[in-house]
């Protein structure tokens, strides 16, 4: 690992020396020494991004570079702070899903979760804004490991093209990592920036995610349009507490202790006069809808119709 940290500490002193060259060539464009100069250092910062793979990968460590796309210049800090952010939370999520093999309904990341997710920040790119970061990952011959699965789900995620893809995926790794996804890609849109991720194991690029802004624009409206909805029919025994003919309300207390509140139509009328409180066998639609935008859950609660409990 300290050869590691030597080749890391090298690249960013060779990042600082051209971004400072830079400023220098402003004053003077053509000036032959500069151009020397800035030609060393590129060629230097070339080979030690080299030597920063090779070691990484021996030490079962991947690469992902994340670059921020977008005006240089118009940036604030809180744009890469707040894309990084997200990114991990989203890598985290899906990771957690894809090795679980559960679909996650919550965020909910674990210290050993976190732990094998973690990035690790290595290096900036001179002349542009973005990261180099790290992450450890196994090698395991033949077969891709945890996190290869993770990041192609990603791809694939912030690929998709409509509402029935989203829904897939919903189902396949649970609302939790569609709503990471939905959060990264909302804050690029709103700062008004793309990215081009890639992984890198020595010197091949494993996978490459290019997203532009308009994509990520579209990305997140069509997961704010998505939604999945179960529709159940039971029935029901319970105490009727009470009953509202305006308003068309009702609540019941269930035998096992179940307190249902909801809406009906016909089921209570002149025509179908009930007592209160007394016990009633219910027939209820209960309506439960997921907005993978915002994870919220909204269940509703329908009495079709009230039959006596016959002793």
């Amino acid at each position: 690992m300290s050869r590691l940290l030597e080749i890391q500490s090298n690249l960013q002193e060779t990042s600082a020396a051209i971004a400072q060259l830079e400023k220098e060539a402003q004053k003077d464009p053509k000036s032959p020494s500069l151009n020397l100069i800035a030609m060393s250092l590129e060629k230097r910062q070339k080979v030690l991004e080299s030597d920063f793979g090779v070691e990484a990968n021996a030490l079962g460590i991947d690469v992902c570079t994340y670059h921020i796309l977008g005006e240089r210049e118009r940036q604030p800090l809180r744009a890469l702070v707040q894309a990084l952010g997200d990114f991990q939370t989203m890598v985290s999520t899906v990771y957690d899903a894809v090795k679980s093999k559960v679909p996650k309904t919550r965020a909910r990341i674990t210290p050993e979760i976190a732990a094998e997710t973690e990035f690790r920040f290595a290096y900036t790119f001179p002349g542009s804004l973005g990261v180099v970061l790290t992450i450890p990952n196994q090698r395991l011959l033949g077969i891709e490991s945890h996190l290869d699965e993770s990041i192609l789900e990603i791809a694939k995620m912030a690929k998709a093209q409509d509402t029935s893809e989203v829904l897939a995926f919903a189902k396949r790794l649970g609302p939790a990592s569609v709503r990471t996804l939905y959060r990264w890609a909302f804050d690029h849109d709103t700062l008004g920036i793309g990215a081009n991720i890639e992984w890198r194991r020595e010197h091949n690029i494993r996978s490459r995610l290019l997203t532009q802004q308009p994509e990520f624009e579209r990305l997140h409206k069509i997961i704010e349009q998505t939604s999945d909805q179960t529709i159940e029919e039971r029935e029901v025994i319970g105490l009727l507490e009470g009953a509202d003919v305006i308003r068309k309300s009702f609540r019941i207390k269930t035998d096992t202790g179940e307190d249902i509140r909801g809406l009906f139509t016909d089921a209570i009328s002149e025509e179908q006069r009930v007592e209160l409180p007394k016990r009633y066998r219910a027939i209820i639609v209960t309506k439960e809808q997921i907005k993978y935008s915002t994870e919220e859950e909204i269940t509703s609660h329908q009495l079709v119709k009230l039959l006596p409990i016959l002793e």
